[in-house]
């Protein structure tokens, strides 16, 4: 009875881990697709990922509150094109509101680094640490993310690290993108 037992748990660790692998490849490829998607700017791909209840979060950094917005997954291959600004969160430091259209939070919170050629990647893991507090687990806490970082000082940056977080929840068989958080050394 007891072999038996010891059987049974032997073979659901067995299948976790082979579970949690197989996890692991699907949420970095979709990471690495979406990331490539971002460099071009092509966020018609970036919506094929988009979590279709949900929509997909933008925080500029690594604290997420009420204040950050979400679109829906239709709204989302047309962000480029909208004119008016939107309050994305305040500026750390400041604490003046973030008051720019897409085009201009594209430039200083997604997309300000080459992210497609992080030298530092990493899974459900925080990686560049700083004063700021980094609270995806928090607000997401069934979610996988990938991070694209760059220590400070890499890329010509001497001001400091900074790192684009892709957060997926999962629904249904599938895992879909729910948030691009931007998280970067703060004052």
């Amino acid at each position: 009875m007891k072999r038996k037992v010891l059987w049974s748990l032997l073979a659901l660790i067995l299948f976790a881990s082979v579970n949690a692998s197989a996890q692991k490849k699907q949420v970095v490829a979709a990471a690495n697709k979406i990331v490539a998607a971002l460099k071009n700017k092509d966020l018609k791909t970036v919506a094929n990922f988009v979590h279709p209840t949900k929509g997909l979060r933008f925080a500029p950094y690594g604290y997420m509150d009420k204040s950050n917005l979400v679109f829906k997954k239709a709204q989302v291959p047309s962000l480029f094109l909208l004119r008016r600004s939107y309050v994305w969160g305040e500026y750390d430091g400041s604490g003046d509101p973030i008051n720019v259209g897409f085009p201009t939070y594209y430039k200083q919170f997604i997309y300000d680094r080459n992210y497609a050629r992080a030298p530092g990647v990493s899974y459900n893991k925080q990686i560049g640490f700083g004063n700021g507090v980094f609270n995806v687990r928090e607000n997401y806490p069934q979610a996988s993310f990938v991070g694209y970082n760059f220590p400070e000082g890499a890329d010509g940056n001497v001001m400091g690290w900074s790192t684009l977080y892709l957060v997926f929840e999962k629904s249904g068989a599938q895992w879909y993108l729910t948030a691009v958080v931007h998280d970067e050394w703060v004052i």
